[in-house]
């Protein structure tokens, strides 16, 4: 533990001891008001995913694609889900 002297960045709670030295350039939070914003981070990141709807074919193995979670500016090299893992493990 680092013996500190540092405010929570959200409630202004006094902070003797940290399990970390702050940089001084990051927030620095309670134990309760760390807790609440990594739950809402975690929230924030599990928010459901907008898809576009397209009709184009997979170029690698040619199946339809009918939706995706981004809006291609061009449909000419766009790959199905499988298509794509393959090319990220070659």
């Amino acid at each position: 533990m680092f013996d500190v002297d540092v405010n929570c960045a959200t409630c202004g709670a006094h902070i003797s001891q940290l399990p970390f030295q702050p940089s001084g350039d990051r927030p620095v939070y309670c134990s309760d008001c760390n807790r609440a914003h990594r739950q809402t981070r975690r929230d924030d990141s599990r928010r459901e995913r907008r898809m576009y709807d397209v009709d184009v074919a997979c170029s690698g193995c040619g199946t339809k694609i009918t939706q995706l979670p981004f809006q291609p500016k061009d449909t000419s090299n766009i790959l199905c889900r499988e298509c794509y893992l393959k090319s990220k493990d070659a």
